[in-house]
């Protein structure tokens, strides 16, 4: 049974333009989350997905995952609230080359895995997702600060009155990940 925590995961490649997004998002969030701390929300980040959102996401009872989306004829820094059932055309959460978001979450299950119970996902439309730029474009940029706003509120809402708990009973469930592509806040 998952515990009662939520993860918010940024998904993106810093150095590809606006698929830098999701990371972006996750940094301004984790800045609001130092001013103002919510219990109970924990807050990570990853460059890749596939089989790795398994390890991510399992155990928590929310998920809250930001990344970029590349749609024909894209309006730069629209921002789409999707679910588990209508992710497509992204490269992270539904690629030829990994499995997606959906095939992971049938795959933890079919094995036992807890994951999520609810699952939101903001897809922030990008204009150039594959150019080699430590920069974004500013109609994506431009919604960075808004949407990692509006995520916070969603998770303290979501926070409230959930049970937070760890498995062995000695407060806040600290991750450690080892592996480069993941990073979590070491304090």
């Amino acid at each position: 049974m998952p515990n009662e925590r939520i993860v918010i995961l940024g998904l993106g490649n810093p150095i590809l333009t606006d698929d830098a997004v999701g990371l972006r998002v996750v940094e301004k969030l984790r800045e609001l989350l130092t001013e103002n701390p919510v219990e109970g929300i924990e807050v990570l980040v990853s460059t890749r997905a596939g089989f790795e959102l398994i390890d991510l996401l399992q155990g928590f009872k929310h998920a809250i995952i930001v990344d970029a989306v590349q749609v024909e004829d894209p309006h730069p820094g629209k921002i789409r609230k999707l679910g588990l059932e209508n992710v497509k055309g992204n490269t992270r959460l539904n690629s030829i080359h990994e499995i997606s978001l959906v095939t992971a979450f049938e795959l933890a299950e079919k094995l036992g895995i807890p994951m999520p119970e609810s699952v939101q996902i903001y897809a922030v439309e990008g204009k150039d997702l594959f150019t080699l730029s430590e920069e974004m474009n500013p109609e994506v940029a431009e919604v960075v600060e808004p949407l990692a706003k509006e995520i916070y509120d969603v998770a303290k809402e979501l926070a409230k009155g959930l049970d937070f708990q760890d498995a062995g009973g000695e407060g806040e469930v600290k991750r450690k990940y080892n592996r480069a592509f993941y990073t979590t806040d070491e304090e």
